[in-house]
């Protein structure tokens, strides 16, 4: 070994330098790995994005399509039906179940009534009793505020604060309303009407019943807003669910005078009550026979 390398190895400083030259060398050098590996991550990245969004797009397209082909395939299925019924109503004969002879208007007339009747407020004996007792010291409140009133025009201006106090007694009892007072005689007629109603009911749909019945074993053509309400027949397993339908579909145009021939229900009744919570209930139904 020469003189001027046992030189450089026993000078420390010297070494540490070098070391440090090296380190900064191999710093350099990551640096750059890493300066290339994020390139690369960033291009793989936007590759991946751009991937994404062509997906999204295709299945779009694809979404799109899909809705094209339902609605075209929903537009064949009307044309067939309408061709099936111009193909069934030049050879089959169809079922009437707009014109009922066999049902009587009163018959009809005592189905209202009954309904009306459930819709009006019933007293049971206690609540009779509480009603009448409110009434009562309604009355005595009335009676007391009416002689408040009367009072205050003979209060001298000094009496303010009894002024006050009568008028603040009037106004009270003005703002209330005198309770509704229990009808025996009406809920006795009440009483009757539902009973006859429940009777008038159970033979009317019995009739409605038998005729859609007999239309259906005979493969009769139905009306269209029969059809276009209830479909074209009974689904699977729910024949005896569907004629109860029908029958309180026909049951409804006859108590409420519907004769459109393509809407089975007419206009949805805007106030609430036996009406409106029926033809809910018939169009909810409807819907489930209609689904495929």
């Amino acid at each position: 070994m020469g003189l001027e390398d046992a030189h450089v190895n026993i000078d420390p400083v010297k070494a540490l330098d070098d070391k440090i030259e090296r380190l900064k060398k191999e710093l350099k050098s990551l640096e750059t790995r890493l300066e290339n590996a994020q390139t690369d991550a960033a291009h793989d990245q936007l590759a991946q994005t751009n991937q994404i969004k062509d997906n999204a797009r295709k299945l779009t397209k694809t979404n799109d399509r899909v809705t094209e082909l339902a609605e075209s395939v929903h537009r064949l299925e009307r044309l067939l039906v309408a061709l099936n019924r111009k193909v069934r109503a030049s050879e089959t004969t169809k079922a009437n179940f707009d014109d009922w002879p066999e049902i009587e208007p009163r018959q009809l007339d005592s189905i209202r009534a009954g309904q009306e009747a459930y819709a009006r407020k019933t007293f049971t004996p206690q609540e009779a009793k509480d009603t009448r007792k409110a009434i009562a010291e309604y009355d005595k409140r009335a009676l007391e505020a009416i002689d408040a009133a009367e009072a205050l025009t003979h209060l001298p201006p000094t009496a303010e604060p009894l002024w006050r106090k009568n008028y603040k007694q009037w106004k009270a009892a003005a703002t209330q309303h005198r309770p509704e007072a229990p009808d025996d005689d009406t809920h006795a007629k009440d009483t009757v009407a539902k009973s006859a109603g429940n009777e008038a009911i159970k033979r009317t749909r019995r009739q409605i019943r038998t005729r859609i019945e007999d239309a259906v074993a005979n493969d009769l053509l139905f009306p269209a807003w029969f059809e276009n309400m209830l479909g074209p027949a009974a689904p699977p397993g729910k024949a005896d669910d569907w004629l109860y339908t029908a029958t309180d579909v026909v049951l409804y145009r006859l108590l409420h005078g519907v004769t459109s021939p393509a809407d089975a229900l007419g206009p949805a009744p805007s106030e609430e009550g036996h009406r409106k919570t029926l033809h809910d209930r018939l169009t909810s139904e409807c819907t489930d026979y209609r689904k495929p």
